[in-house]
């Protein structure tokens, strides 16, 4: 049964913690507007508060978000699947928002080309 109220759009993005240090969280595999997974094999805790930046093109999103599931590394059953955060979206700009929709819509003119 899937959760999710938005379907996610494939996206390879970079992504980082919200801190002086800036340090890489990991890379995005897909967005919405209300979530995203992060690939990363930093620790955290379900349903900790976590800041991030999230780069695409040519722009810098600030985001807030909530740590909803992990995949580690222990978790055997996953086979090929990658480590990383499921996260819900709490906070995001307009700017993202507007990012998130020009992504569907490039979806749909990639899909059509293919068919």
């Amino acid at each position: 049964m899937n959760k999710r109220n938005e379907k996610r759009i494939d996206k390879s993005l970079l992504a980082y913690t919200d801190g002086n240090d800036a340090d890489l969280l990991g890379v995005v595999t897909n967005i919405s507007k209300n979530g995203t997974f992060i690939v990363t094999e930093k620790i955290f805790d379900i349903e900790s508060e976590i800041l991030f930046v999230m780069a695409g093109y040519n722009e810098l999103y600030h985001l807030k978000g909530e740590i909803r599931w992990t995949r580690c590394l222990a978790d055997q059953s996953l086979g090929h699947l990658p480590t990383g955060i499921g996260i819900r979206i709490t906070e995001a700009p307009v700017e993202y928002l507007n990012f998130v929709e020009l992504s569907k819509y490039e979806n749909q003119n990639l899909a059509s080309l293919t068919h």
